[in-house]
């Protein structure tokens, strides 16, 4: 339904965009994933309406919208500081757009509290904004935004305000939210576990440019550069050439892979001590720290001077400076483009 073709954008001499392409189809969560800066803002803001300049295509079922006003595509917006009016209570900060499109005063009423009802927040239309805490303002403005029917929803860092263990809440109460009424959604977010929870598909954004477009569980499990792979958490990048990994691969019966400049030694395929699979090598190395997680330790591991992995173990005897075997899963071995 949504289209992005090639689309370039600069403010004065600094670059924003660069031929940037994506799509989202009908009831699809699409998320722009990236470090501050990355462009991914503007992008949101781009396909809104509310940046001009640009060169490049936005089409909406084919038809460009490039031209068309933000208030006359049908989407809604949904911002990082919520956007209330806080001298308007619940009722009337959901019913703002509503009104402004003319809808009479039953239909206002009743969309209102069917939308108070679906975000959790039933019978509290009365109450004063400035009374509600971080995560019923929330609510608040996801009600607002969904009220009009809108096309395509945009959110840009909706929880980025909020306490860690919120977020985790309400990242699962917005998918299911977006998904109960079909729409399709563009969501941006610097956190990658939020955008693994919420997205269908997650574009990696850089220096703007889109690195790399896939599900969460592809995108997590194969990353394909070191920039994505880095952004996910994940630092075991060396690389191709000169490496210890390349030598012992050389002796195994790996399948044919394209070698890219680099190689990811994925966490999940890192066992620490144990049995050696069949399909696995194996090497002595150093236990370098260790960090209590709860159900799991984050540990690193030294090879050699140069050669540290960082992967994450149910349970962990040794101590710092203790010697230790671990075991890599050829299947973790991931060559990167760069």
């Amino acid at each position: 339904m949504l289209r992005v073709k090639e689309v370039s954008h600069a403010y004065g001499e600094l670059v924003s965009l660069r031929q940037v392409s994506l799509q989202a189809a009908a009831g699809e969560i699409v998320c722009l994933l990236g470090p501050s800066g990355c462009g991914k803002t503007t992008l949101l803001r781009i396909i809104a309406g509310l940046e001009t300049g640009y060169r490049g295509r936005v089409t909406w079922n084919d038809v460009d919208i490039g031209n068309l006003p933000a208030h006359q595509r049908e989407f809604g917006l949904m911002f990082q500081d919520f956007a209330l009016f806080p001298h308007m209570s619940v009722a009337d900060n959901i019913a703002y757009g509503l009104k402004r499109r003319g809808l009479r005063r039953p239909l206002v009423n009743k969309r209102v509290t069917a939308q108070l009802e679906r975000v959790g927040l039933a019978g509290m239309g009365e109450r004063d904004v400035a009374s509600l805490s971080g995560g019923q303002k929330q609510r608040v403005a996801l009600a607002r935004s969904l009220a009009p029917n809108p096309r395509l929803l945009m959110l840009d860092e909706p929880l980025g305000s909020l306490d860690a263990q919120l977020r985790d809440q309400l990242a699962l109460e917005l998918r299911g939210l977006i998904k109960e009424q079909g729409l399709s959604a563009i969501y941006v977010t610097h956190d990658h576990r939020e955008a693994y929870a919420v997205a269908d598909r997650i574009a990696v954004m850089d220096v703007g440019s889109v690195e790399q477009v896939d599900t969460p569980q592809d995108l997590y499990l194969r990353p394909g550069s070191g920039f994505v792979a880095r952004f996910l958490g994940m630092t075991n990048v060396f690389p191709w050439r000169r490496s210890r990994f390349t030598e012992a691969l050389g002796k195994a019966a790996l399948p044919e892979q394209k070698c890219g400049d680099s190689l990811l030694i994925h966490p999940a395929g890192i066992q620490l001590g144990g049995a050696v699979a069949d399909r696995s090598l194996q090497w002595d190395g150093v236990l370098l720290s260790k960090v209590f997680r709860g159900d799991y330790y984050d540990v690193s591991v030294s090879l050699d001077e140069g050669t540290t992995l960082a992967f994450s173990a149910p349970r962990v005897a040794a101590e710092p400076g203790d010697a230790v075997s671990i075991a890599v899963s050829l299947e973790a071995v991931i060559p990167l483009v760069s």
